[in-house]
């Protein structure tokens, strides 16, 4: 991303992970050792971060997006960067014809008072963001019917795949592969940022990324 400031400020990482539920800061080492060892035993694997909020579910059909900012660059407090991002979701999600909102209290963008589409959780430590969001693509729910997402009891989540059929738009193309393009046209218009592929721009930033991800 090149920010309005510095040549090279922020990095996207938009991917997909395999199977892990993930727990925040909220409720960090306050979850059982035989729940963790039960989580882990339906094949995912349990992992506890320093993001916001609580546990949810990363896997495949899933597009989750790590924004790295220098928020001082954009101008951004923590408030405004988090409702950016909550937009940056909504108008993907119109984008393939499928209403969404953010709902004041309840991070993350929700279809309905009941179905939340993308979990919102982030960091942020000397203005520099980490984690982010999930849009749930065409995410198997079975995942998250082991868990009460997000610690919200008598919500839960929902896939994009499956509202996009429930508004009469089934044959949208929702996958992630699908939805990268619109994610990313998204955030630039909402942050004002020129979004352009990592090895255009610093192809050793991104040999950096792999190294760590290898």
């Amino acid at each position: 991303i090149q920010g309005p400031r510095r040549t090279l400020s922020d990095v996207l990482i938009l991917l997909q992970h395999p199977p892990v539920y993930t727990n925040g800061r909220r409720n960090r080492g306050r979850l059982a050792d035989a729940e963790a060892a039960r989580l882990r035993g339906l094949g995912s694997e349990y992992v506890e971060t320093d993001r916001g909020g609580e546990i949810t579910f990363h896997g495949p059909g899933q597009l989750v997006a790590y924004p790295c900012l220098h928020l001082k660059d954009h101008f951004l407090g923590a408030k405004c960067y988090v409702s950016g991002l909550e937009r940056t979701v909504v108008e993907a999600c119109a984008r393939v014809g499928v209403a969404a909102e953010a709902i004041p209290g309840f991070p993350g963008v929700w279809t309905s008072p009941r179905e939340k589409v993308a979990a919102l959780g982030t960091h942020v430590k000397r203005y520099v963001t980490s984690h982010g969001f999930a849009l749930n693509c065409t995410t198997d729910m079975k995942w998250f019917r082991e868990i009460v997402p997000c610690g919200l009891d008598g919500r839960t989540a929902v896939s994009l795949q499956t509202l996009a059929a429930r508004q009469g738009h089934g044959d949208a193309a929702v996958d992630v592969e699908a939805m990268v393009p619109t994610v990313v046209g998204s955030f630039a218009r909402v942050f004002g940022c020129d979004v352009r592929p990592l090895e255009e721009v610093s192809p050793a930033t991104l040999r950096a990324i792999h190294e760590l991800c290898e």
